[in-house]
């Protein structure tokens, strides 16, 4: 009897250990893909080679270009592209009527956990908006908006430090948008849903004052996880990138 037990004790061991191998490769398989097909992407976007001459008053350039017609034959939706030097967040954005179709679709329009970074449907296409707010995926393998806690979240990595990656480009089919990082926040998204304000004339969100848009900026610096000493005017633009944490 025992070692009829013992036998079953056994299959059933093998049986758990087998589904979860199985289930490991699938996830493998899954975030492998997601990444071989963003990264084939990037043959549609060029390093330009900086320029020696720096003109005084001028943004300086940027330092991708996009072929954006190329990537709207794939998909119109793309509106954008968003870079961070140095890092591997190097994607293309894109926009949707509403925020649920990119979180399991991928840019190809593949069903996929992976998804896309995509701009709240909400937002103006071309981030006239006072807040435009990009969504990406938190992966276990690190991809997609996964980098973010590893290049700025210090609770995460002790490592991280913004300093190294300060700047944040959005590149559009009609211009390149510089942003600096001045506010990292990790949020409740019941408790602080100030951060994902829209500019909505008429109403309380309403950015059109710069004295409104300064207090705004100041209350998500004043609750920041890092202290980046950016001077506020209140004629600024920002963008929010959003993300979920590891924490239920």
């Amino acid at each position: 009897m025992n070692k009829i037990i013992l036998k079953i004790c056994l299959i059933i061991c093998i049986s758990v250990t087998a589904y979860s191998i199985w289930k490991l490769y699938g996830f493998h398989r899954t975030y492998q893909g997601g990444k071989d097909e963003y990264d084939e992407l990037k043959e549609y976007v060029k390093e330009e080679k900086p320029s020696k001459k720096k003109k005084k008053g001028k943004q300086e350039p940027c330092p991708i270009s996009v072929d954006f017609e190329s990537l709207r034959r794939i998909n119109p939706d793309v509106v954008a592209w968003i870079y961070i030097p140095g890092t591997d967040i190097n994607y293309p954005v894109l926009q949707a009527k509403n925020n649920s179709t990119y979180l399991h679709m991928t840019f190809r329009k593949k069903k996929s956990v992976v998804g896309a970074s995509f701009l709240d449907a909400n937002c103006a296409p071309d981030f006239s908006d006072f807040n435009s707010i990009i969504y990406g995926h938190n992966l276990k393998n690190g991809e997609m908006f996964g980098h973010l806690k590893r290049l700025y979240d210090i609770n995460y990595n002790k490592k991280a430090n913004y300093r190294k990656h300060p700047k944040i480009w959005i590149i559009t089919p009609d211009q390149s948008r510089l942003y600096h990082i001045f506010a990292c926040r990790e949020i409740n998204v019941k408790n602080d849903k100030d951060v994902y304000t829209i500019n909505l004339p008429g109403k309380a969100e309403d950015f059109s004052e710069s004295e409104k848009r300064k207090s705004f900026l100041k209350k998500q610096i004043s609750r920041s996880q890092i202290k980046t000493g950016i001077e506020i005017s209140g004629m600024e633009y920002m963008i929010t990138l959003s993300t979920c944490t590891s924490i239920a």
